[in-house]
């Protein structure tokens, strides 16, 4: 309703569709591309998204008490509507899964306690994001509060860039060894390679 759909049922309902459906590309893509992979990109597309979002948004007639100041859909609000679709498909195909499977990281002596943190940090984080998102709006803006969340996506995308190693099919004892001197992500890779290489030769 805010960029002046007059449907807010069938726009939620497509979006819960496309949340849904792109769930199970994850399934079908995690273990071909890996987490590492599959992160990077859809991260990078969830900042992307932000930012078409944040700038589109700066041509929609909206007060400061967040009241659409126009009676029709223009090309900026159907691109919001894109941008948040395109946001929740790459949302749905990356972080909102991979972030489950991460304990795979965790030694199994203190992988229930991980488990209960990482729950605990995710939904803490939807409380957050919950209760500031209106607040923000009206504050910074539409524009500021999508650049904003634009920018914490791209700073995921750097962390998933230099400080997350791939550990799909690696063992707990190498998973331990990745992590011994901090987050080693070439060595991660050059185990990934090891491990392709082997399982090539016992192929043959």
């Amino acid at each position: 309703a805010l960029v002046g759909f007059n449907k807010p049922t069938a726009v939620a309902i497509v979006v819960g569709a496309t949340n849904f459906v792109f769930s199970f590309v994850n399934l079908v893509l995690v273990d071909k591309l890996g987490r590492r992979i599959l992160l990077l990109i859809t991260v990078l597309g969830m900042s992307l998204s932000m930012v078409v979002a944040a700038v589109a948004f700066h041509y929609i007639p909206i007060s400061k008490d967040l009241v659409l100041e126009s009676s029709s859909v223009n090309w900026a609000g159907i691109l919001v509507l894109v941008t948040i679709i395109v946001y929740v498909a790459c949302f749905a195909a990356g972080v909102a899964t991979i972030a489950w499977v991460g304990t795979e990281f965790l030694p199994l002596e203190v992988r229930a306690l991980g488990t209960m943190m990482n729950t605990v940090t995710c939904w803490g984080c939807n409380i957050i994001i919950a209760s500031t998102f209106l607040s923000m709006m009206k504050g910074m803006t539409p524009t500021g509060a999508f650049g904003f969340y634009a920018t914490v996506c791209f700073l995921g995308f750097l962390f998933v860039l230099f400080l997350f190693p791939e550990a799909n099919g690696l063992p707990l004892e190498d998973i331990r060894q990745v992590f011994e001197n901090g987050f080693d992500v070439k060595l991660a890779s050059q185990m990934q390679k090891d491990l392709k290489a082997k399982q090539q030769a016992n192929k043959v």
